[in-house]
């Protein structure tokens, strides 16, 4: 007697989906960017951007104020000087003062120069001027302009 050949086919399961999985795409892998330069490409970005920043700089530094050394020469006689006044303003702009000092002295004590500093950007500026002396004031104007010098020495008369 023979036996009968049971054949029994196997199919792989299916899940059931439901309709939102079907709509959705499925993410295969890693994203790719939609534009990835070369490295040659990537470094004349770099390049660019490092001289667009220091054409920046370089156009906005004098703008910057600097801290520059002021010396005041006292000429003439000092002996009578008991002190001066300097007013710092743009020169052809508005004459509102951007910067100011006062020195006073004991009769008989001023020094020939007198040190200080400002902290001004470049540019062109008036310098009003009085100087005090025992039995009178002075007063002047001196046009100065600042620069790459970071020594100025003002002669007063």
């Amino acid at each position: 007697m023979t036996s009968p050949l049971l054949l029994v086919t196997l199919r792989p399961m299916q899940r059931e989906t439901t309709t939102d999985e079907e709509t959705q795409p499925q993410a295969e892998g890693p994203a790719k960017p939609l534009f990835t330069p070369s490295p040659r490409r990537r470094r004349l970005l770099s390049l660019l951007l490092l001289a667009g920043g220091g054409a920046a700089f370089l156009s906005l530094s004098p703008h910057w104020p600097k801290e520059r050394s002021v010396d005041f020469r006292l000429d003439g006689e000092t002996g009578t000087v008991v002190g001066f006044d300097v007013t710092w303003s743009r020169a052809g702009g508005e004459a509102e003062a951007v910067s100011g000092s006062s020195f006073h002295f004991e009769p008989g004590r001023a020094p020939k120069i007198v040190h200080t500093s400002v902290h001004l950007p470049d540019g062109s500026y008036a310098l009003d001027i009085r100087i005090d002396r025992a039995d009178r004031s002075d007063s002047m104007q001196r046009t100065l302009t600042l620069g790459d010098a970071e020594q100025i020495t003002v002669p007063l008369r």
